[in-house]
C-alpha cells in the first residue's frame, strides 16, 4: 500500500514548518484563557484522518496561546466510548471532543447510548470529508453509471463493503442506493484496510473510503475512483464527478468538529471558536485540507448548531426508511 500523505508525522512536520504567530485575539486575553493545557479526546484512533487534523489543529492553538493541547485516544463502540468519556469530563474549558459525522449518526441508530448528543457543546466545525466511491483498477465498472447498471441488470448481486451498521460508509451507500433504484449485497467490516484489500483481490465488487486514505490509492493505481459522495469536486481529484452530478441534491460527508461538556463556560467556547476560525481561514492550513481532499468548514458556534441539524435530519430519513439499528 503507498504511503499515506495524511500520515501523522508527515502533517505535523507539515504543520510545524507553517509559521507560530500567534493569535491576536487570544493574544490579549493571556492569562485568562487558556490558562492550563487542554485536553482533547479524539474517540477514533491514532493516525487516522480525525486524530491527524486535530493534532495539527492542537499544534496551533498551542503556537498561539503557548498551552499544550494534549490529545488523548479513547477507541472504540464506533466512537462511543470516547465520546461517553468526554460527556463526563469537567466543564471548565480544557476538556474537548474533536469528532466527526458519529456524532449525528449514533443516536439515530443506537437504541441506547451512554450520553446524550445534548451534553454537548458544538464549538466549531473544522472541515467536511467527502467520501470516494471506489471500486477495483481491474474492475469492469469505470463509471457510477456503469455501477447503477450493473446493480439494475442484477438486483443484489453486487457486493459493497461497509465498516460496520450504522456507520457512515454504509449509511451513506444506502442513500446511494435509494437514490438510484438499487441494491447490493451489504458486507460489513471490522476495519476499512480489509475491505480495501478485498476490493483489491476481486472478493468485493464496491465501497468507499474517506478522501484522505481513498486518494493514494486511486493515485496509485490501484483503485478506480467513480464518484465523490460530497456536494463539490475535490481538488486532489478534479477529474471525478460528484454523486449530485447524476442525483441533483444528493450530498453525503463526514465531518470534523470541536465540542465541549455542556456548562462549559462561554468565554471558552468564544475564544476556542475565534481561534479554530483563524487557523481553518488561514491559507497555508486550507492548502493542507485541500491536499488531502478536505473541505474546510469554519462559521460561527451557531452556524455549527444549524448544521448539525441539518445532518442530523439527512440521515435520519435514511436510517428510517432503511430501518438501520444496531445494539
Amino acid at each position: 500500500m503507498p504511503p499515506n500523505p495524511l500520515s501523522r508525522r508527515s502533517l505535523l512536520g507539515y504543520a510545524a514548518s507553517l509559521g507560530c504567530a500567534a493569535h491576536p485575539l487570544l493574544a490579549a486575553a493571556q492569562g485568562k484563557y487558556p490558562a492550563k493545557p487542554i485536553r482533547v479526546v479524539v474517540p477514533l484512533g491514532a493516525g487516522g484522518g480525525v486524530d491527524v487534523i486535530c493534532r495539527v489543529w492542537g499544534d496551533r492553538v498551542t503556537k498561539a496561546t503557548g498551552q499544550p493541547v494534549v490529545v488523548e485516544n479513547r477507541v472504540g463502540a464506533a466512537t462511543i466510548i470516547g465520546t461517553q468519556f468526554a460527556a463526563a469530563a469537567p466543564a471548565d474549558g480544557y476538556n474537548l471532543l474533536y469528532t466527526s459525522v458519529a456524532m449525528s449518526i449514533n443516536p439515530l441508530v443506537y437504541d441506547k447510548l451512554p450520553y446524550k448528543p445534548d451534553d454537548f457543546v458544538p464549538v466549531a466545525r473544522i472541515c467536511s470529508v467527502p467520501f470516494v466511491i471506489v471500486v477495483s483498477a481491474n474492475s469492469r465498472i469505470k463509471t457510477l453509471a456503469d455501477l447503477v447498471t450493473a446493480a439494475k441488470a442484477q438486483p443484489g448481486a453486487l457486493s459493497f463493503g461497509h465498516y460496520g451498521v450504522g456507520q457512515f460508509s454504509q449509511v451513506a451507500l444506502v442513500m446511494l442506493m435509494n437514490r438510484a433504484g438499487i441494491s447490493m449485497l451489504q458486507v460489513p467490516y471490522k476495519a476499512a484496510t480489509n475491505a480495501i484489500s478485498d476490493l483489491h483481490g476481486g472478493v468485493l465488487d464496491v465501497t468507499m473510503d474517506a478522501s484522505t486514505t481513498a486518494i493514494p490509492q486511486v493515485k496509485s493505481g490501484r483503485l478506480r475512483a467513480l464518484a465523490i459522495t460530497g456536494n463539490q469536486r475535490i481538488e486532489a481529484l478534479p477529474g471525478i464527478p460528484t454523486v449530485a452530478e447524476s442525483y441533483p441534491g444528493f450530498a453525503g460527508s463526514s465531518w470534523h468538529g470541536i465540542f465541549t461538556p455542556k456548562g462549559t463556560p462561554a468565554q471558552a467556547i468564544t475564544a476556542l471558536n475565534a481561534l479554530s476560525r483563524k487557523i481553518i481561514d488561514a491559507p497555508d492550513f486550507r492548502a493542507m485540507l485541500h491536499d488531502a481532499g478536505l473541505i474546510p468548514a469554519g462559521g460561527t458556534t451557531a452556524d455549527f448548531q444549524k448544521f448539525l441539524v441539518e445532518d442530523v435530519r439527512a440521515w435520519a430519513k435514511v436510517v428510517k426508511d432503511n430501518n438501520i439499528r444496531t445494539e
